[in-house]
């Protein structure tokens, strides 16, 4: 962004301010933020140069007669706007793009803030989450039910009568 010396000061004034108030924390977020600071500062240096333009030119087009300040001045500012009624178009359009791209970086930013916070509060969860110790053996011995033998012994196993594809005799 290319300042003017006098523009310095606003500028960083400007920036500190809202990443204290957009509080980015990921590098995309702090671009974004940076992004929507340099918007805000060329919306407001828009506002400035209609306001000087309308005042410069209001001031060389008002009338020399007194009679009634109100009405000089508002010759005044009808003959500035009808001088300059090309460039205050320009910078209405001008700021109308700024100003959408504004929102759209305002509305990333909430979405990587949400994003992130949410990743957050997962892995907070994730961590904290509370095992149940009695269902831990943590060095305890383990219970009765898992170390008891069998108190009788099995039965043999069933055997399978499965028909000889070579039909020999069966051993008794």
């Amino acid at each position: 962004m290319v300042l003017q010396k006098h523009e310095f000061s606003a500028y960083e004034d400007l920036t500190q301010r809202m990443l204290s108030d957009l509080k980015p924390v990921s590098e995309p977020e702090k671009q974004i933020a940076q992004k929507i600071v340099d918007l805000n500062f060329r919306i407001n240096r828009i506002t400035a140069i209609e306001n000087n333009m309308l005042n410069f030119d209001m001031a060389t087009n008002e009338p020399d007669f007194e009679e009634d300040e109100g009405i000089a001045r508002m010759m005044g500012q009808a003959r500035a706007w009808k001088k300059d009624a090309q460039s205050f178009e320009i910078l209405g359009r001008y700021e109308a793009r700024l100003s959408k791209q504004l929102l759209q970086y305002q509305k990333e930013l909430e979405r990587l803030q949400a994003v992130r916070k949410a990743e957050a509060a997962v892995s907070q969860t994730t961590e904290t989450a509370q095992l149940n110790h009695e269902l831990a053996s943590f060095g305890k011995p383990a219970p009765a039910y898992v170390m008891s033998a069998v108190s009788k012994p099995l039965p043999p196993p069933a055997r399978l009568l499965v028909p000889d594809p070579l039909n020999l005799p069966q051993a008794a």
